[in-house]
C-alpha cells in the first residue's frame, strides 16, 4: 500500500509508514512556511529554541531526565530549505513500543514531548527567554560565518545567488548572520506564534503501534491554533536572466571553484523531470559520468566535476575544482559535454552505467529511517508523495530521446569563478 498524506485537520497531513526491520520509532513534524528575506533568520533560529525545553520539562536537566526515562529518546531540530520553501523540522526518535521491557508506550510518549515543545515551549512573561535566545542565536550566527570555510558549499551558494538575485532561491536556508544576531525574545515569540497560525504541516510517523494517539496529539494542538490559516508555498520556476552572469571573486584559496548555473525549463510535477534527473546524472551525477570520465581523467583539467539538479526550482548546477590557467579551458568542456548529449553522442552503455546508478541510490533511501524521513520531508508539499521504488521505476522507463530532449533544453545562465588571491598558496 502507498503511503498517502491524510488531512488531519486544517492545512495539516499525516503519512505513515510501518517497516519491522528498524528498533526505533521515529516523528517527524515538518513545518513549511515561504522562504523570505524578511522571515528566514526567525525561522531558522525557531526549531533551536523549541527543543530546548517545555512547560513542563524548562531545563535541560529536567528535559534530559525525561528522555532518559523514554530509554534514551532524542529530539532535535533544525531547517530544510525545499525549493523556495523553509521547512521547520522537529523529529524524535525512540525505541519501538515492541521492545520497551516493562510494555511502556514510548512513541505515544515522545508524540506528548513533541507536541509540548512545540505548542508549549518555555516562555518567560509569556516570551522565549533572553539567555535561550541569546544563546542559540550566537551559535546560530558563528555556524552561518563559519560556512565561508567549506569553499566548495560557499562558490555553490554564491553561484545560487547569482543565477536567483530577485528570487527566494537566493536566500540561504539560515539566512543572514548580521540579521540573526538582532533577533529579540519579542520578535522569536512573534514568529513561533506566526509559524504556527501559517504553516502548512506534515507530520511523517514511522511506526504503527500508537497511531491513533500520535495523531490526535498533533490534531488537538493545530485545532487550537487560534486565527490558523496555512498560506501558500510556491517555487517560481519561469524567471529567466536576459544574459549570462559571470562573476570572479577571489579569496586566500589554493584551488579554484568553478560552478556553472543552468535552467532546465523543467521542474515538478512535469513529466519530464525523470528526463532531466537522468540527463543531469549521465552528466555529471556518478562517477562514470561524461564529466568525470572526459573533462576529469581524460583531459585532467580538474580534480572534480560533478552535476546536480533541483527539480523542485528547476535548475541544474556543474560544479568542478580546477586551477585557475585552467578555469575557461574547463568551462568550454563542460558546454561541450552537454552538446554531447543534445546530439546523442553517448553510448547505451554511459546511459545505462548512470541510470543503474540512480536506481541504486533510490533503493538505498530505504536503508535507514533517516533518509527515509527526508524523502518524505522533501516532497511535503506534494498531494501525493513518491515513494522510492516509484522514482526507481520511472528512471527505468526513461529513454534515450527523452533524456536527450532534456539536455536540449537547457541554457546557461551563470558562471561563477572563486579564485585565489595573487600570492595565495592554500585554501
Amino acid at each position: 500500500m502507498l503511503p498517502q498524506n491524510r488531512e488531519l485537520c486544517r492545512g495539516v497531513y499525516g503519512i505513515t509508514l510501518a517497516d519491522g526491520r528498524f528498533k526505533t520509532a521515529r516523528l517527524t513534524a515538518a513545518l513549511f512556511l515561504p522562504l523570505q528575506a524578511d522571515t528566514a533568520e526567525e525561522y531558522a533560529l525557531l526549531p533551536r529554541l523549541l527543543i530546548r525545553g517545555c512547560e513542563r520539562y524548562p531545563d535541560f536537566t529536567a528535559l534530559h531526565r525525561r528522555l532518559n526515562q523514554l530509554y534514551g529518546a532524542e529530539i532535535t531540530g533544525d531547517v530544510a530549505r525545499i525549493g523556495e520553501t523553509q521547512a521547520l523540522v522537529l523529529t524524535a526518535e525512540c525505541t519501538a513500543d515492541r521492545f520497551a521491557l516493562s510494555g511502556e508506550a514510548l512513541t505515544a510518549a515522545c508524540a506528548e514531548l513533541l507536541c509540548d515543545m512545540l505548542f508549549r515551549p518555555v516562555l518567560d512573561n509569556g516570551l522565549f527567554r533572553l539567555a535561550d535566545v541569546e544563546t542559540e542565536r550566537r551559535c546560530l550566527a558563528e555556524e552561518v560565518r563559519a560556512q565561508i570555510n567549506e569553499k566548495q558549499w560557499y562558490a555553490r551558494r554564491r553561484a545560487e545567488q547569482l543565477l536567483c538575485p530577485h528570487e527566494a532561491y537566493g536566500i540561504g536556508r539560515y539566512g543572514i548572520a548580521e540579521r540573526i544576531e538582532t533577533l529579540t525574545p519579542e520578535a522569536m515569540t512573534a514568529a513561533w506564534r506566526r509559524a504556527l497560525q501559517q504553516a502548512s504541516v506534515q507530520l511523517l510517523i514511522q511506526d504503527e503501534a500508537a497511531l491513533p494517539q500520535v495523531e490526535a496529539a498533533f490534531r488537538n494542538g493545530f485545532s487550537a491554533v487560534e486565527g490558523r490559516t496555512p498560506v501558500p508555498c510556491a517555487t517560481d520556476t519561469s524567471v529567466r536572466l536576459p544574459q549570462l552572469r559571470r562573476e570572479t571573486e577571489r579569496m586566500d584559496v589554493g584551488q579554484c571553484k568553478l560552478v556553472m548555473g543552468f535552467r532546465t525549463a523543467c521542474a515538478e510535477p512535469d513529466e519530464q523531470v525523470a528526463a532531466t534527473r537522468l540527463m543531469c546524472a549521465l552528466l555529471g551525477g556518478t562517477a562514470t559520468s561524461l564529466l568525470m570520465r572526459n573533462v576529469r581523467e581524460k583531459l585532467s583539467l580538474c580534480y572534480y566535476c560533478s552535476a546536480q539538479y533541483d527539480r523542485l526550482k528547476g535548475l541544474m548546477f556543474v560544479q568542478s575544482g580546477v586551477d585557475e590557467k585552467n578555469a575557461a579551458r574547463t568551462e568550454t568542456e563542460i558546454l561541450r559535454q552537454i552538446e554531447t548529449i543534445r546530439a546523442g553522442y553517448f553510448t547505451d552503455s554511459e546511459l545505462e552505467d548512470a541510470r543503474r546508478c540512480m536506481v541504486q541510490a533510490f533503493e538505498a533511501v530505504n536503508d535507514s529511517q533517516p533518509s527515509v524521513g527526508a524523502w518524505y520531508v522533501s516532497q511535503g508539499l506534494a498531494s501525493a508523495p513518491k515513494t522510492p521504488g516509484q522514482t526507481k521505476q520511472e528512471i527505468a522507463a526513461v529513454t534515450r530521446e527523452q533524456v536527450i530532449a532534456a539536455a536540449q533544453r537547457i541554457t546557461p545562465e551563470c558562471v561563477y569563478l572563486l579564485a585565489p588571491k595573487e600570492g595565495s598558496s592554500h585554501e
